[in-house]
């Protein structure tokens, strides 16, 4: 996928050793975790760029399209900045998905972050035929908050996660189809995105 000033794409094994080099450089402030599993508390140990690989490549390794996980790598002008996800259980009957990304912080507040939300947004509603998006963000993590009130979600409910092992509250939110369209967006391109349809269980997208 490509936006104005991104592209969106499963990464090389040598672009996955490279994003995870952005990640060492810093994603959150040490005292602060803004993920439900706590990944980033791996950075700086020896096994971290390999167990950072091996989820990349375990997500394409277990797709399935009842079960799957996009994990893209985010480039702006060719340089690497993080990575956006989308996952989705049982897709094809339940038109739900949900989003998660992070950002390397010397990226953070350009609104890169809100760029390549909207892109993954464009390709659930308009490229698999969505109905439903849902994200969360832990509570006091106000960068994914804005992102996700610019993007028009709204708070669907809360629950209790712990990174850590402290539990914290976890505000749970979603957009759905209608709202999505209420709003004129920038336009993403999405490149031969048909052959893969099967693959996501959305071989018919409505509206095509």
């Amino acid at each position: 996928m490509r936006t104005e000033r991104l592209e969106l794409r499963l990464p090389t094994e040598a672009e996955l050793q490279e994003l995870a080099a952005l990640a060492e450089e810093g994603v959150h402030p040490p005292d602060e975790m803004p993920f439900r599993v706590a990944w980033t508390d791996g950075i700086g140990t020896p096994e971290f760029r390999d167990d950072f690989s091996e989820f990349h490549r375990a997500a394409r390794r277990n797709w399935v399209p009842e079960s799957w996980n996009l994990v893209l790598g985010v480039w702006e002008n060719g340089v690497p900045v993080g990575t956006q996800s989308i996952d989705a259980v049982d897709f094809a009957e339940r038109r739900t998905a949900e989003t998660g990304s992070w950002l390397g912080e010397r990226f953070q507040g350009r609104g890169i972050g809100t760029e390549m939300r909207r892109a993954i947004l464009t390709l659930l509603f308009d490229g698999l035929g969505g109905e439903i998006a849902t994200s969360g963000y832990i509570e006091g993590n106000e960068r994914s908050r804005h992102v996700s009130d610019k993007l028009g979600y709204v708070v669907s409910g809360e629950g209790t996660v712990a990174p850590r092992g402290t539990p914290v509250r976890e505000i749970q939110l979603a957009l759905d189809r209608a709202a999505w369209h209420a709003v004129e967006r920038p336009p993403v391109e999405i490149i031969d995105l048909a052959p893969c349809l099967p693959l996501f269980g959305a071989e018919s997208v409505p509206g095509r």
